[in-house]
């Protein structure tokens, strides 16, 4: 009796880092590259973005991420312009995070966020885009309030988040 029990509870504890893996494995994120063009005198900065669409990939975003290389991101996009909010939970990096209105205009930017936090950060106007980049990033970059958010050339994200040509 004593074996059976101990070969079941070597079992159940072999699947326990499965289980925990499977946890919190990040989603297969669509990626892509897109431009923000800091000022009308300007040139365009690259960025090469992975794409938060479903409900799920933006709930998951960057938790658990890795420092981020420069120009790299996360591009939230949400069917229309509203209210954005988000919190720091189980990320261990400081963001910046860039709200973009559906013209493409920035409207609110909040700059180093403090990793692991669960303090609601709130876009100042309705955006419908909203980008995280290392924390930092967008004052070594000069983004500011002319910053304009160019998605790919030639495709057009629509509300469901999917690419159109």
């Amino acid at each position: 009796m004593w074996r059976l029990l101990a070969a079941v509870v070597v079992m159940m504890l072999a699947s326990l880092p499965v289980a925990a893996e499977k946890a919190i494995r990040s989603p297969d994120y669509a990626a892509t590259k897109i431009k923000l063009l800091p000022a009308p005198d300007r040139q365009p900065i690259n960025f090469d973005v992975r794409l938060a669409k479903t409900p799920a990939e933006q709930a998951y975003g960057l938790m658990f991420s890795p420092p981020l290389a420069a120009r790299t991101g996360m591009l939230f996009i949400f069917a229309k312009d509203g209210p954005r909010s988000f919190w720091m939970k189980n990320t261990p990096i400081s963001l910046d995070m860039l709200f973009f209105a559906s013209d493409g205009r920035l409207v609110s930017i909040i700059a180093n966020t403090e990793p692991f936090s669960l303090t609601a950060r709130k876009s100042q106007k309705a955006a419908q885009y909203v980008l995280e980049i290392g924390g930092g990033e967008a004052a070594r970059l000069g983004l500011g309030p002319q910053t304009r958010l160019h998605l790919p050339v030639g495709a057009a994200v629509n509300s469901a988040g999917s690419q159109e040509k």
